[in-house]
């Protein structure tokens, strides 16, 4: 589910992207990629499983069903992460789906969770905070526009539709208003403030409306995109949980009514990290149900202020003999995979992702492991 910055079509490199190409952006890729699949990592380590099996299908059901050979099926249970193939959406999505076993108990797992350690295991993490206020300002207070302040400073001022940044009509005129108004004065602590009330309207517009409370991103004087639309369809794709516990896959498209299923963990969060030298505002929303036996998480970042456009993330949980078996399915939506030559786009940012993102699997199972022995 994750991307890097590839090539265009029309250069002629996209069906070569070569090994030293691949290395040449490796530092920004595997920051990229360890921060997608860095909410993967948080999800995973929020798994509580009941002890005993209820009327939901049992581990070994599910992996008869899933995409994956009789030997990766072996893998699974004897400890390995092994992917699966996800069908994708739309040009525009990268999706990865993982199966692995985790040994750790219940209550070594929400430990890592509650330490936050996904912030402790990617890089260029400048800051972050869960928001709980209203309006979310007091925990927004932390945020600062770094790195490299001024120059991404100047980009909030210049912004015009279709551009660097990830924002409505209204929030571009609004930074353009600021510019006016300050004129020459104007400070990277005035710039900040207005990032801080542009996430905070975001925030409280999800949380009061769900999907319908997005913002669209502009991408031209008269064009939009729809990130809402996205994080929908990529709800809608989940046929396996909306087969065994529907409530989670009604609540998630109805947010924050609908499903008689209800979250028994839910938190919102803020968050800066560094993207290719630029920080990357995202906001976050997490979401743990269950229903007998059987959990589901989701994580969702419906805003990104650049590079990618929306993230879902979900893991789904049942019980084995000894230790759970996780099913987790990833879906990001970014528009460096879509139009002209998307399928080779998309095949070659699956290639360069798969290993970075299985050693992050593989080191925050260990931390996790390290604590059951």
């Amino acid at each position: 589910m994750m991307y890097a910055r590839l090539p265009e079509p029309n250069d002629g490199a996209v069906a070569r992207v070569s090994a030293a190409s691949a290395m040449g952006a490796e530092g920004d890729m595997r920051r990229l990629i360890t921060w997608l699949s860095g909410g993967a990592v948080a999800v995973l380590l929020a798994l509580v499983v009941p002890a005993s099996a209820g009327a939901l299908p049992t581990a070994q059901e599910v992996l008869a069903e899933m995409p994956v050979s009789d030997i990766d099926r072996e893998r699974i249970l004897n400890g390995e992460i092994v992917s699966w193939s996800a069908s994708e959406g739309s040009d525009r999505e990268l999706a990865f789906g993982m199966v692995l076993r985790v040994k750790a108990t219940t209550a070594e797992l929400v430990e890592l969770y509650h330490r936050a350690i996904l912030f402790r295991v990617i890089p260029g993490v400048w800051g972050y905070g869960k928001l709980t206020s209203a309006d979310g300002m007091e925990e927004l207070a932390r945020l600062r526009l770094k790195p490299d302040a001024e120059k991404e400073a100047a980009r909030y001022f210049r912004e015009e539709p279709g551009g660097e940044l990830n924002l409505a009509n209204e929030e571009r005129a609004a930074f353009r208003a600021l510019r006016k108004s300050k004129g020459e004065s104007i400070t990277v602590e005035d710039v900040e403030a207005l990032i801080r009330q542009t996430l905070s309207a975001r925030y409280q517009a999800f949380r009061t409306r769900g999907l319908d409370g997005v913002a669209p991103y502009a991408r031209g004087r008269r064009k939009s995109f729809d990130p809402a639309g996205d994080l929908r369809s990529a709800t809608k794709q989940l046929t396996g949980i909306q087969r065994y516990l529907p409530g989670a896959v009604e609540r998630l498209l109805a947010y924050p009514s609908g499903g008689d299923l209800r979250e028994q963990e839910e938190s919102y969060y803020w968050m800066n990290i560094e993207l290719f030298g630029r920080p990357t505002f995202a906001l976050s929303h997490r979401m743990l149900f269950q229903e007998g036996d059987g959990l589901v998480l989701a994580d969702r970042q419906y805003y990104a202020s650049h590079d990618y456009n929306v993230m879902q993330q979900v893991f789904s949980a049942l019980p084995l003999d000894t230790g759970t078996l996780v099913v987790y399915i990833g879906r990001v939506s970014t528009d460096q995979v879509a139009g002209f030559g998307s399928r080779l786009k998309r095949k070659a940012a699956h290639l360069l992702a798969a290993p970075y993102y299985k050693d992050l699997f593989e080191e925050v199972r260990t931390r996790s492991e390290k604590l059951h022995r």
